[in-house]
């Protein structure tokens, strides 16, 4: 059986015995002794119990009363220690605070010292005496009590320390932004009445972190004044406070900091005050030369927007008092015109690395001299701007020269295998490839890189074309003809493209002519012919040179629905469904439709859509004044036919125009009305003259 079944058993026999003497005392003795029995015996009896239980579990556990005062004299200790070292820590970082405990932790030494335990102030190690075998166990419940109520006063200290510290941040950052040496600071926010001590030094670590970064960028931007053309007499004390401001700040003393650092800055405001425009114009004439360098396309994006957004800030200065504004955009755009460089620089020597690693051909590329520069590093050392400038407007503008320079030499190298192939096929065909032949940028750079790795050829880089040496060349005539004369003489344009050769003959002729090319280099060549007249279609087609040769060229004749549609891209097939019933309501009230009309559709399209409406409809369709007519073929050979049935006797003439104007239902031309008429049945013998129709007496 173990302790904890006998203890539990001995405690319920003790109750189970004082339960049978009261009842025997009720039935020998009646109630007033049972009553005097269980006020007085059975709390005896509980007590006896409880004793048992404790001694139960004192003896169960192996521990003495004296080793359980121990344990909880180290305990309490222990408390006490993590205390002091938390304080300790604190204090060893952030030196300017106290909690002010001190006279409280004496206390609480003397007290565990009273009690047999030895703990050293600083580093709260302890040793437990003999002593504490004696001691008392509610003293040091007390202790404990006491240990945990500091922790709370250290918390709370440091929370208010933070608060303060946080504070005196903001003023810093205020003076330093009242002078132009910071951006207007956000408000550092104070940790919470329940945030712990981690959370505070955290916050209270990046404040100070955030606040020494600034007051560096303010000692770095008041350095940068003194980089003007004009510097300071007292330019030793202005130093001096610099260096001053850079020692507190590594002591963590901001405010001394940033009095060495205002007192540097009035000391150059009242030297510069009088230099203020100069100043202006040396930033200024910074970023005139980054836009006369033209290096946009060999640096980095954010660099030339930075360079643009430095640009509008400076002019918005407009005086002196923005001097500290002024020194700090003089200091960024000084970084970003070296960080120009060095991209350039970088850029460079990648191509370079490149162009070296290739089995290049002699003469191809050489290495410009920039290469072996070093412009930033040199760039680096000079302070006045103007000088600045000058040197670095040289650089920018020989390192763009020559990145532009290895950057196509380097893409035409590495592109240079699929390429060459379309070269030799075409030096194949034709015997020449021409610039344009090669669906590319830098096609000269790579006719330039066949050649030189090739023999037997010829290079002119101004055309470019590329040529096998000792080209055949022949004569080649080209017969121009039109399907059917006309009254006035045509126009006709002849081209012949193709091999380097390109040649333009016009020919002028009613119904045929010749155009005659010289010395067309053998190989493939785009023949083009243009008849100078909407009626007709133009030609295009390859012609074969290889040897003197003729060659035919017919122009036939379009139908009107293709000259009207020749030029327009849109299929007016599929919108013609969107604007059948507006045109077949225009037609219905008007008796035709033209192009003279508001129609539902771009002005440049109308004489398709009524072109391609006309075949739909089984309309007729004609030119008029520069107009397109669509009408009824039928209705106005109805017309015609009864204005010579009914409204002209034989001998009588009438005019196109009259006809149009009195009797027809559309504006039809000349040439339609005489089409109409030859094609009337023989009933009316009617003579055409060139303004008109007379009928003849019978």
């Amino acid at each position: 059986m173990n302790a904890n079944r006998r203890t539990a058993l001995g405690i319920g026999a003790l109750v189970v015995l004082a339960a049978a003497i009261g009842a025997g005392i009720f039935v020998w003795s009646g109630s007033q002794a049972a009553t005097w029995f269980v006020l007085v015996g059975v709390p005896l009896f509980v007590v006896l119990g409880i004793g048992l239980y404790v001694r139960g579990v004192i003896t169960r556990s192996g521990t003495s009363e004296q080793q359980f005062v121990r344990t909880r004299a180290r305990s309490t200790a222990e408390e006490f220690q993590a205390l002091l070292r938390q304080r300790q820590e604190l204090q060893t970082a952030y030196p300017d605070w106290d909690p002010g405990i001190a006279a409280q932790v004496e206390s609480a030494v003397g007290d565990f010292e009273t009690q047999g335990v030895t703990v050293d102030r600083e580093t709260g190690a302890f040793d437990l005496g003999k002593g504490v075998k004696s001691a008392d166990l509610q003293e040091f419940e007390r202790l404990s009590n006491e240990t945990e109520r500091l922790e709370d006063e250290v918390e709370s200290s440091f929370r208010e320390f933070v608060a303060g510290d946080l504070s005196r941040r903001e003023r810093v950052l205020d003076q330093l932004s009242e002078v132009d040496l910071a951006e207007t600071s956000e408000s550092f926010s104070a940790p919470d009445s329940s945030a712990s001590v981690a959370e505070c030094r955290d916050v209270l670590d990046g404040s100070r972190e955030a606040t020494r970064e600034t007051v560096e960028t303010a000692i770095e931007t008041v350095r940068e004044m003194r980089r003007g053309g004009q510097r300071a007499d007292d330019g030793g004390a202005i130093e001096a406070d610099l260096n001053n401001a850079e020692a507190a700040l590594d002591r963590g003393q901001f405010e001394s900091a940033v009095e060495s650092v205002l007192e540097a800055r009035d000391r150059l405001r009242d030297e510069f005050s009088g230099s203020f425009n100069e100043e202006l114009d040396a930033i200024r004439g910074l970023v005139d030369a980054v836009g006369r360098a033209d290096v946009d396309a060999h640096v980095e994006a954010s660099s030339i927007d930075e360079v643009d957004r430095i640009d509008a800030a400076v002019s918005g200065l407009d005086s002196a008092l923005d001097l500290s504004e002024a020194s700090r955009h003089r200091s960024d755009l000084r970084r970003v015109c070296l960080d120009m460089i060095r991209t350039m620089e970088q850029r460079l020597a990648g191509h370079a690395e490149t162009l070296r690693a290739a089995d290049l051909p002699p003469g191809y590329y050489t290495d410009p001299a920039a290469v072996d520069e070093r412009f930033a590093a040199e760039l680096e050392d000079i302070d006045d701007l103007e000088l600045f400038t000058e040197q670095w407007e040289t650089a920018a503008t020989d390192l763009r020269d020559a990145v532009e320079t290895a950057n196509t030499k380097a893409a035409v190298v590495e592109a240079y295998d699929d390429v060459s192939e379309t070269i030799e096929t075409a030096l194949a065909e034709r015997g020449e490839v021409v610039g344009d032949d090669l669906p590319m940028r830098h096609a000269d750079q790579f006719l330039g890189l066949y050649y030189r790795r090739n023999e037997g050829l010829e290079f002119d880089p101004s055309v470019p074309v590329l040529r096998r040496g000792d080209v055949e060349t022949h004569d080649i005539t080209v017969e121009v003809a039109y399907e059917h004369g006309s009254e006035q003489p045509r126009t006709a344009t002849v081209a012949l493209d193709g091999g380097g050769y390109s040649e333009t003959v016009t020919v002028e002729t009613r119904v045929a002519g010749t155009a005659a090319f010289e010395n067309v280099p053998a190989g493939t060549h785009e023949l083009s012919a243009d008849p100078g007249d909407d009626a007709f279609a133009a030609i295009e087609r390859d012609v074969t040179v290889d040897g003197d040769a003729s060659v035919s060229v017919e122009f036939l004749e379009q139908e009107l629905r293709e000259q009207l549609c020749a030029d327009v891209e849109v299929d007016m097939t599929e919108v013609l469904p969107d604007m059948r019933s507006r045109l077949e309501s225009s037609f219905a009230d008007e008796g035709y439709v033209s192009t003279e009309m508001d129609l539902p559709v771009q002005h440049t399209h109308a004489a398709c859509l009524l072109a391609v409406w006309s075949d739909d409809a089984g309309y007729g369709i004609c030119r008029s004044d520069g107009d397109v007519v669509v009408y009824d073929q039928d209705q106005i050979e109805r017309e015609v036919a009864n204005v010579l049935r009914y409204n002209v006797d034989s001998g009588d003439r009438v005019s196109f125009a009259e006809l149009r104007q009195n009797f027809l239902s559309a504006p039809v031309p000349d040439p339609v009305i005489r089409d109409v008429v030859g094609g009337i049945d023989g009933e009316h013998s009617v003579t055409m003259t060139e303004t008109g129709l007379e009928t003849n007496e019978h």
